[in-house]
C-alpha cells in the first residue's frame, strides 16, 4: 500500500478547532499564535490516528512512514491573504519567502527497519523534497527482494530508470547509511518573465513593482538572491522591518546581489556578496545554466 495524505492546516482561514483551542493550548497566551498551535494539534492528532491505525492492522512493521511540511511557518499578515500565528524564530522570515525561515521546513522518517543508532538521528544534509521518491524506490526494492535491510541496499540509479530528467538523489537514502554529505546546490526558485495576473494576489506589497526577473539559489554553504525582485522578499509591511539591508537601497540598487554563509551566518543577517565576488560569479553562471532550460513560468 502507498499512500500519501496531504494536510492543509496550518492555513488561512484560521480556524482550528475551538475544543482543542480552548482546552489544550489554553497556555498560549496570544490568541492568534494559540489558534495556528490548534490547527498544529489537529494534524498531530491525525498522523496518531494514521499510525495507530497502522499498528493495529498488523502493518507498521512493514511500514516507512514519511512526514515532511512543504515550507516554513507564515508570519504574514492577514491583508497577505494568509494567516499569522506562526514563528520560525530564530530563522528569517517565513512562508512566501527564500530566506531560511521560508524553506526550512519540518521532517522525520519512522520505520521499524531503522537501527538503534539511526533512530533518532538529525542530520546536516542538504536535502530537498524530491529525494523522497529515491528513497521510497529503495525501501519498496529492499521489501520486494525478502531483505528488510535497514541500510536500504538499493538504490535509486539501481531500482529507477538511468533517467537523467528523475530530479531526485539518493541523498536521503545516505543519510539513513551515515553519509551527510547531501546536495551540492538547489535552485529555490527562478523567475523568467514577469508576473501574471492570476497570482498577483501574491504580491502583498503595492510599494514597489512586480518581479520579472529573480533567482535563488543556494551553493554548498551559500545562498545568492539575484535579480530585480530583490524586494519581493520583504512584501509586506509585517515584514518590511526585518529587510532593511534590501529597502535602504535605490530601487536599482535593489538588482543586486545578496549572498548570505549559511554556514556561519545561519539567520542570514550579513550581505557577504561585496567580499565574495568570485563565489558570486560563479553562482550566477550556474543560475544562467538553469535560464536556458526553463520556462516563463512565477512559482
Amino acid at each position: 500500500m502507498f499512500l500519501v495524505v496531504s494536510y492543509t492546516a496550518p492555513h488561512s482561514p484560521r480556524k482550528p478547532s475551538e475544543e482543542i483551542v480552548h482546552n489544550r493550548n489554553q497556555h498560549i497566551p496570544d490568541k492568534e499564535k494559540r489558534e495556528y498551535a490548534a490547527m498544529v494539534t489537529q494534524v498531530d492528532d491525525g498522523v496518531g490516528a494514521i499510525s495507530d491505525a497502522l499498528a493495529r492492522k498488523n502493518m507498521w512493521n512493514n511500514t516507512v512512514f514519511i512526514f515532511i511540511s512543504d515550507h516554513g511557518a507564515s508570519v504574514m499578515p492577514n491583508n497577505c491573504a494568509d494567516t499569522v500565528g506562526g514563528s520560525n524564530l530564530p530563522f528569517r522570515d517565513g512562508k512566501g519567502s527564500y530566506f531560511e525561515g521560508g524553506i526550512k521546513g519540518a521532517a522525520f522518517v519512522s520505520t521499524p527497519w531503522l537501527t538503534a543508532e539511526q533512530k533518532g538521528m538529525r542530520s546536516p544534509a542538504l536535502l530537498h523534497a524530491v529525494d523522497i521518491y529515491s528513497f521510497i524506490i529503495a525501501a519498496a526494492e529492499d521489501k520486494l527482494s525478502g531483505s528488510l535491510s535497514a541500510s536500504f541496499t538499493k538504490t535509486s540509479k539501481q531500482t529507477a530508470a538511468d533517467d537523467n530528467d528523475i530530479d531526485s538523489g539518493d541523498y536521503l537514502i545516505d543519510v539513513i547509511r551515515g553519509n551527510h554529505t547531501g546536495r551540492d546546490t538547489i535552485l529555490h526558485n527562478l523567475v523568467t518573465g514577469p508576473l501574471p495576473s492570476s497570482r498577483s494576489q501574491h504580491y502583498c506589497s503595492s510599494k514597489f513593482p512586480m518581479p520579472s526577473n529573480y533567482a535563488v539559489l543556494r551553493h554548498k554553504n551559500f545562498k545568492l538572491f539575484y535579480g530585480n525582485g530583490l524586494e519581493t522578499f520583504c512584501q509586506a509591511d509585517f515584514l518590511q522591518k526585518q529587510c532593511i539591508d534590501i529597502l535602504q537601497k535605490s530601487s536599482g540598487e535593489r538588482e543586486a546581489h545578496m549572498l548570505f554563509d549559511i554556514d556561519t551566518d545561519p539567520f542570514e543577517t550579513t550581505n557577504v556578496a561585496g567580499t565574495n565576488p568570485e563565489m558570486v560569479k560563479h553562482m550566477i553562471s550556474i543560475i544562467e545554466e538553469y535560464k536556458r532550460g526553463a520556462l516563463n513560468a512565477w512559482m
